[in-house]
């Protein structure tokens, strides 16, 4: 369940995401410039953690480790089971991530509208 949340709103924050650069346009292109900050060190410290995952994967994989197979149902995973589960058991965290994400449209238009001075300032150069 929890990666079915996962792949189905990292998409739509991903989306989101695109739409706020291509709302913001130009002045979006260079928000980090004037070289290192904490974005170099944190993509650095997610680098290493991939690294560091796929090296205990492959390791745990070399020593046999991996090699227990779970029990899967039939109905695992299919579309109507899904459904079922975001809206019997999982209905709160499937409406509060609605709610967030509509929270994202709303701050995304808000960050592409144009203030009648940027608008002047557009208009003169």
């Amino acid at each position: 369940m929890a990666a079915a949340q996962v792949l189905v709103y990292a998409g739509a924050v991903m989306v989101m995401f695109l739409f706020v650069i291509a709302y913001l346009g130009g002045r979006a292109d260079t928000p980090f410039e004037g070289g290192p900050s904490w974005v170099s060190f944190g993509a650095v410290l997610a680098a290493t953690a991939l690294l560091v995952e796929i090296v205990v994967v492959i390791g745990l994989k070399a020593g046999d480790l991996l090699t227990d197979e779970a029990e899967v149902e039939a109905a695992f995973g299919s579309p109507g089971e899904i459904g079922r589960f975001f809206l019997t058991d999982h209905l709160l965290a499937f409406e509060i991530t609605s709610i967030v994400l509509l929270i994202a449209a709303v701050g995304g238009v808000i960050l592409g509208t144009k203030t009648r001075a940027e608008e002047e300032l557009d208009a003169r150069a």
